[in-house]
């Protein structure tokens, strides 16, 4: 393993970790949201192994084009075990996911000369980031909850900067692994039409995948 991909796993795992310390108090959940916590011991060790991959996936391009993927690798991580224990994405991490992702993006322009991409990417959060909005808004948390929609603007505008290709594939991708997974549990009798699914973790899990076959 070269230098950059040992500093990358050292660097994801920390930040894995202090995730995991986080969720670990449950402060994410609200006064309505009991039950047992969930041990989320599994984000401490995704955490590097996730960011070494995406570091391997993106290995032709300079380190400010890496950043603002890691950062996606411990954010979309804990958004994923939040969702998944409470079915809900927390404006505390999907809010300044959106800034944070652009300004990254817009010093990996400035790294590289490439602003064509951060044109790219801008498009992306607004046309695919708003529509998933205004989809949100109008089925009322149905289907896409407003957390989701908030969510993708930030991995419309980083698959953006890439190509829209990877926009595309990373979207498909998130329903196609809820999907399987929603029938899989409706095939087992273990949910319902009318049960809420965590979309989150999907989506998440489809960005990554596109970033590790398109890089």
């Amino acid at each position: 393993m070269d230098s950059r991909l040992v500093l990358v796993a050292v660097v994801t795992g920390a930040l894995g970790i202090g995730a995991l310390l986080r969720l670990r108090t449950g402060r994410y959940r609200r006064p309505d949201e009991t039950g047992p916590l969930p041990r989320h011991l599994w984000v401490a060790p995704v955490a590097p192994f996730a960011g070494v991959l995406v570091a391997g996936a993106l290995a032709d391009h300079p380190w400010p084009v890496l950043l603002p993927y890691l950062v996606l690798v411990p954010a979309g991580l804990a958004l994923a075990a939040i969702d998944a224990d409470v079915h809900r994405l927390p404006n505390a991490i999907t809010l300044p996911l959106v800034p944070v992702e652009l300004a990254l993006l817009a010093v990996a322009s400035a790294a590289t000369g490439d602003w064509t991409s951060l044109r790219r990417a801008g498009l992306a959060a607004l046309v695919v980031g708003g529509g998933f909005l205004l989809l949100a808004l109008v089925l009322h948390g149905r289907s896409i909850g407003m957390g989701d929609a908030k969510l993708v603007v930030s991995l419309a505008a980083a698959l953006g900067w890439l190509s829209w290709g990877h926009v595309l594939l990373g979207l498909w991708l998130g329903f196609v692994l809820g999907g399987v997974v929603a029938l899989g549990l409706l095939l087992a009798r273990r949910a319902g039409r009318g049960t809420h699914l965590a979309f989150g973790p999907y989506l998440v899990a489809g960005t990554l995948l596109a970033l590790l076959l398109l890089g």
